[in-house]
């Protein structure tokens, strides 16, 4: 049987994916991309498992998604997705997220990938490095099509620290992609005492962290928008940058704001 190019799944809401205003809380949807990312490439023959006796892994590098709307507990959410193509060293996909239950469509998302190396962990081109063309569905669409390095916000205050702990580390061995998502929208929060949801986010994935390493959030509000890095303690390195915008929750009063 062929494999299909694209692949829809339904997931339903659980009670503690939900926030205090009862809506999915959006580093969630980080979770749902990846698990089917990864159980199409199964489908299509250049999973986690097929790709490891090549001695590679994926790596997701890039990332950026569009919410208009999001569900809240007791609803069933519907993924689709389709990998469509290549960009330089990027395997590309492609993610719609809607409700299976009403037929509202919430958001769309892209993500672009990397093929590397172990243990050397250098990118190598997946169409060389696992012979595949990612030429299907070139009639779908494109929602990012290219996703470009972020910059380093100027001036980052506020920094938080984050301890890699043995819960937060993935298949991979490094701290798994959804944590970034919830470190830069815990800052957002600290910063302004209210709980936030993101309506757009791009997130570059620059370095991996590992478990025990120390994690410094830091960045800067310009509005409804933010842009935030983490930053290695020990080395100093750059480990990732999100830049997006956001919304403030109906009715959510956290804490004081520390710049208050």
């Amino acid at each position: 049987m062929e494999a299909p190019k694209s692949l829809i799944c339904d997931i339903p809401v659980r009670m503690n994916e939900c926030a205090p205003d009862g809506t999915l809380r959006r580093h969630i949807w980080l979770d749902y991309l990846q698990h089917l990312a990864a159980v199409h490439a199964e489908k299509l023959g250049f999973g986690m498992s097929a790709i490891r006796e090549k001695k590679l892994i994926w790596v997701l590098s890039r990332l950026k998604i569009h919410l208009d709307g999001s569900p809240r507990y007791d609803d069933t959410v519907r993924v689709e997705t389709y990998h469509n193509g290549v960009d330089r060293l990027f395997a590309k996909r492609q993610f719609v997220l809607s409700s299976a239950t009403t037929g509202e469509r919430f958001g769309y998302a892209s993500s672009f990938w990397l093929s590397v190396e172990v243990p050397a962990m250098r990118p190598r081109p997946p169409s060389s490095a696992l012979g595949l063309s990612l030429k299907d569905n070139d009639d779908r669409e494109d929602f990012f099509p290219h996703l470009d390095k972020l910059p380093i916000p100027e001036n980052a205050s506020d920094p938080v620290v984050h301890n890699i702990r043995a819960s937060h580390i993935d298949l991979n061995d490094h701290l798994n992609n959804s944590y970034y998502c919830q470190y830069a929208l815990d800052w957002v929060a600290k910063k302004i005492g209210k709980l936030v949801h993101f309506t757009e986010l791009q997130i570059n994935f620059n370095r991996a962290m590992q478990f025990g390493e120390d994690l410094v959030v830091s960045g800067t509000l310009d509005g409804e928008s933010f842009l935030v890095e983490g930053i290695d303690r020990e080395s100093g390195k750059n480990s990732f940058v999100a830049q997006g915008k956001f919304r403030i929750a109906d009715g959510q009063t956290l804490v004081a704001s520390l710049s208050s």
